[in-house]
């Protein structure tokens, strides 16, 4: 790990991954109302549709909710592993493959985290959805959770789940470490698990964005995975072919 060139690309991948989280955080607002001037707006007061422009304060999202998100309970409690997420997933994941040092794998990992942000910034810039938030902050501790949640990470972002994406790359990655970190892995895959119902519980997505979120975070990790590494498929048992 004393090689300079490793140190520069470790920094490099760091600071990659912190500026794609930056572009989420100043794409995370409400639009204006001429951006989709041929769709209907949804004002944040009324709680209803009025065609754009129609009234102060208004703005145009899409509102993916089903009716199965219409069963889904407020659950505070969920904001520990949300919250806990932006220390687990972009800073301690990454660098359990480097304990084991592992490259390609924390090239995987970094790599697979910089380009599904970057495939979700488009996706919202071109398809920006809205999750209205009807429940009520609970007193004590969890809602001072919510409430540093909800102040912090607005609901605008969502088709498909940031969250979800990167919680997926970071448990496939911790899946390859789970021989070697049995406990560590284990634990951390149960708990970032915990994120997928986080989403919905806490008012922050809909049902829609996790599946897409996780079939984005699966298919940039595994495409590249196999950029980086560079694995050999082979039946087991069998020679690879050289």
């Amino acid at each position: 790990m004393g090689n300079p060139k490793k140190i520069v690309t470790i920094a490099l991948v760091y600071i990659g991954i912190a500026l794609v989280f930056y572009s989420y955080v100043k794409m995370n607002f409400a639009p204006t109302s001429e951006r989709w001037s041929s769709y209907y707006a949804w004002d944040p007061v009324s709680k209803a549709l009025v065609q754009p422009l129609g009234t102060d304060g208004a703005y145009q999202t899409f509102i993916l909710k089903s009716w199965l998100d219409e069963k889904i309970p407020f659950v505070p409690v969920l904001s520990l592993p949300y919250v806990s997420f932006l220390i687990l997933v972009p800073i301690v994941v990454p660098a359990l493959n480097l304990i084991v040092r592992s490259m390609k794998r924390f090239l995987t990992v970094g790599l697979a985290l910089i380009v599904s942000q970057l495939f979700l910034d488009l996706a919202y810039w071109l398809f920006q959805t809205n999750v209205p938030r009807t429940a009520e902050l609970p007193s004590g501790f969890f809602g001072w959770t919510v409430g540093m949640v909800w102040g912090n990470d607005q609901p605008f972002n969502g088709y498909p789940s940031g969250h979800c994406t990167w919680t997926m790359i970071a448990i496939l990655a911790l899946w390859r470490l789970r021989h070697r970190f049995v406990k560590t892995a284990w634990i951390l895959m149960v708990w970032l698990a915990l994120v997928f119902p986080a989403t919905v519980m806490l008012q922050q997505h809909y049902l829609m964005d996790v599946y897409a979120g996780m079939f984005v975070g699966f298919a940039t990790y595994w495409g590249v995975m196999f950029l980086v590494e560079r694995p050999s498929l082979v039946p087991r048992g069998e020679p690879a072919l050289k």
